[in-house]
């Protein structure tokens, strides 16, 4: 019962993105709000890459549930100079052991979720903390690995994975989620996902390496923002389908950052 309650939340963070919030597309049965932002915001910079997003019905109710998602990001980033996910999670370590069953250096984010579970008549809220790491490649892409723990009111742990396509100078890169379907109890509906926060990057992560025998911490590299920003801001989007069959698309532009100093 826990694990189901709770498995809902770390697949769908991943991943990655803020100063505008623009709506999903009107006349859905449901609408999302996404705002992005870079940190730190110059350009050329490496950075930590943050998202959110919110998830309400348009009639007040609890949110259908999500049956997938694919979160975008703008073309340019430069993926190849980050040093984030040195080393790679095993799904059955982390699940094993939690966060003490990998190294550090595959961790890559950090965030909280918020569900809601029908309970009979009522719903319950839960909330969780969300780590991101780097999980092993498959068929030459990369997996992400999200472990989620349960802080109130029911502790749970869970381990899941996503499947992230990096981008280049044309193309941006995205994440592609399937969204398992899970109730909170037995025969109940499965639980809704209200929001997600995170962040993808270097902020408050902490490497270590082997210098002369020691280990040594430093701070890792993330991917860097292009050194020329296109007209309009960077753009960024994440589109929702749910199991009542309705789909949104929220939309989200960084703004130009600063030049690099």
């Amino acid at each position: 019962m826990k694990e189901g309650f709770l498995s809902r939340l770390g697949i769908v963070v991943i991943a990655l993105f803020g100063c505008c919030l623009l709506p999903a597309a009107a006349g859905a049965a449901q609408k999302v709000t996404l705002r992005t932002f870079f940190s730190p915001d110059r350009l050329g910079a490496s950075t930590t890459i943050g998202f959110d997003f919110h998830i309400a019905s348009t009639t007040g109710a609890t949110p259908s549930p999500l049956t997938s998602v694919r979160l975008s990001l703008p073309p340019g980033i430069d993926y190849v100079t980050t040093t984030l996910g040195l080393a790679v999670c095993s799904p059955a370590k982390l699940l094993g052991k939690g966060l003490n069953g990998c190294s550090p250096n595959s961790r890559l984010g950090m965030g909280i979720a918020l569900v809601e579970a029908p309970l009979g008549s009522e719903s319950v809220r839960e909330s969780a903390d969300v780590q991101v790491l780097m999980g092993p490649s498959r068929q030459g892409k990369l997996l992400v690995l999200f472990y989620t723990k349960a802080l109130d009111p029911i502790p749970a742990e869970l381990v899941f994975q996503g499947e992230l396509a990096t981008g280049s100078e044309v193309l941006g890169g995205s994440l592609d989620i399937a969204v398992p379907l899970v109730a909170s109890i037995p025969d109940a509906l499965p639980v809704s996902v209200l929001s997600i926060q995170a962040t993808i990057g270097p902020s408050h992560l902490t490497y270590y390496r082997r210098v002369h025998g020691r280990s040594v911490a430093f701070d890792p590299q993330g991917v860097s923002i292009p050194a020329r920003c296109p007209d309009g801001g960077f753009p960024f989007s994440a589109s929702f389908n749910f199991l009542d069959g309705s789909s949104a698309t929220a939309n989200s532009t960084v703004p130009c950052p600063r030049s690099r100093l």
